[in-house]
């Protein structure tokens, strides 16, 4: 594949301006930018998902397969392995196969050919077992024969992998192929894709899933692409030194400016002093003369300097110590789990028996669609307990973040947002809290939906803030994060000194939450560590 000049206009809105890359020998390539600045577009533009301006995409006749992102709605009644089937093509194929395999004469035989070597190619005689093993690496442990609409988000992202891994394309492009997958799924996804002699570029914000795959990466950046070929960690390291080389150079150039003003003033003092002449003696006078000339020639040279020393624009990282401070009152913060079971008509629970103090981080463990996301909402009382006792304190703030949270869509401002179902609430309280977080006051009026998830974060800790929450429940609230945002969320679950429930198939995320209670859904079996 090699792409020339491309360019693709949103709306008005120059998205991708001059795109020039190759992708040769089995590339496997990792796509990286902020939030906002294109990958998806990117990708839909290579697949011929949307229309390009200008440029070129050559293919040399290679096929390209794409992650969807999800299964519309109208597929809920198919069937898991006849939406596969029409995804691909195959359902077409054999539909033809069969008519002309009942009625094969001299006539067809060259259609007859030509669908069979396309079935043929997508290994169709073995596709139910090759679809299985799919499945089974990916740990989906639903019928092939139940619907799409029982399934969990985690499922169907798994039904779409397997209809792309199932295509047998020469090209492969991934939008987060890990969003909603469980970690078993993750690592056979990882063993998979480095096993295939395939080219493909990935977009993830799992650090782990990128650095154990790709060999080079893509840094997408005002339009364009910057190429290293560097696996994940020592892009993200050269990346570092970059930023600190820039940084240096800034600094430096700050310090020139300020010397340079402080000597321009130095030397129009002494001019000033040298314009005090006496007028009475005319070596004075001729003395007075040659040091103003002088001066000004000094001042003159300074001045240029000055207005010729250009700094160029740079953003320093923006550091934000989180502190969601709550009240200091002795009132009952715990929660307890006592023979509780959850779930609904269809689909319930173990028991589950879990005492989590204040101040300690839970972690949530297990497959997709075994039912960690309904154990939240029974914790926020969003659905009643099936049976079983939910015990929360009478001093207990829950404050709630989720993909969905960072995804809605609401046509609120950032004020409103922020003030909705508040009462006599203190707005200069409110933009204190906004500064705290790098949003400034004439922010207030933004749209919540105009902001990046990062930006949406910094938001809701505020309202975290706001309501006092002192215990925080985080359901995948990594999912298409940027790696800024994501060292915002880092930092919150290290620093946070209230109660933690999550939930996250991030292994960085993971690691970094160092959960001291974990609580195995499947099983309901509870681990304390010390």
């Amino acid at each position: 594949m090699i792409v020339s000049n491309l360019k693709v206009t949103i709306n008005g809105n120059n998205i991708l301006n001059d795109i020039n890359f190759s992708l040769n020998n089995k590339d496997k390539v990792g796509l990286v930018g902020v939030n906002g600045s294109g990958k998806s577009t990117l990708l839909k533009a290579l697949k011929n998902l949307i229309d390009k301006e200008s440029g070129s995409i050559k293919t040399d006749n290679e096929s390209i397969g794409y992650l969807e992102q999800e299964i519309p709605n109208y597929y809920n009644d198919y069937t898991i392995i006849d939406y596969i089937k029409k995804n691909i093509g195959i359902d077409v194929l054999e539909e033809k196969l069969y008519k002309l395999e009942n009625n094969l004469t001299e006539d067809v035989m060259e259609e007859y050919s030509d669908v069979l070597d396309k079935y043929i190619a997508l290994d169709g005689y073995n596709f139910e077992d090759n679809l299985k093993i799919i499945l089974s690496g990916l740990k989906f442990n639903e019928n092939i024969y139940d619907k799409i609409s029982i399934l969990s988000g985690g499922e169907k992202i798994k039904v779409l992998l397997s209809s792309l891994l199932l295509q047998n394309t020469d090209i492969l492009l991934l939008d987060e192929p890990t969003n909603n997958l469980d970690i078993e799924a993750i690592t056979w996804l990882e063993n998979y894709l480095k096993s295939l002699n395939k080219k493909m570029i990935i977009v993830s914000h799992d650090e782990f899933f990128l650095n154990n795959i790709v060999s080079k990466i893509f840094e997408l950046s005002d339009g364009k692409i910057l190429e290293y070929n560097l696996s994940y960690n020592d892009y993200l390291l050269k990346k570092e030194e970059e930023y600190n080389q820039m940084l240096n150079s800034y600094n430096s150039l700050k310090d020139q400016k300020e010397k340079l003003k402080k000597e321009l003033i130095r030397a129009k003092q002494w001019a000033n002093k040298g314009n005090k002449k006496a007028f009475n003696d005319n070596d004075k006078l001729a003395n007075n003369y040659a040091k103003e000339k002088t001066n000004n020639k000094n001042i003159s040279k300074i001045s240029s300097a000055l207005e010729n020393l250009e700094i160029p624009d740079f953003k320093e990282k923006e550091k934000i110590n989180i502190n969601l401070d709550f009240d200091s009152s002795k009132g009952n913060r715990d929660i307890i789990l006592e023979n509780l079971v959850c779930g609904y008509d269809t689909f319930k629970t173990p028991v589950i028996n879990l005492i989590i103090p204040f101040g300690n981080k839970v972690m949530i463990e297990g497959k997709n669609g075994s039912g960690k996301s309904t154990l939240v909402k029974t914790i926020l009382c969003e659905i009643e307990p099936l049976s079983g006792k939910l015990i929360i304190g009478n001093d207990v703030r829950i404050g709630y973040i989720s993909q969905d949270t960072l995804s809605e869509n609401t046509n609120s401002t950032i004020l409103e947002y922020l003030t909705k179902d508040k009462e006599d609430i203190n707005l200069s309280k409110i933009f204190i809290l906004l500064d705290k977080f790098n949003i400034s006051y004439e922010d207030k009026d933004k749209l919540y939906r105009s902001l990046s998830p990062g930006q949406r974060t910094r938001v809701n800790l505020v309202k975290m803030a706001l309501d006092k929450t002192n215990v925080l429940v985080l359901d995948e609230v990594t999912n298409r994060l940027d790696k800024d945002a994501l060292e915002l969320i880092y930092e919150l679950v290290q620093e946070y000194k209230g109660t933690i429930i999550s939930i996250s198939h991030n292994r960085k995320y993971n690691e970094i939450f160092s959960p001291n209670i974990i609580l195995n859904i499947e099983t309901g079996k509870v681990e304390y560590k010390k």
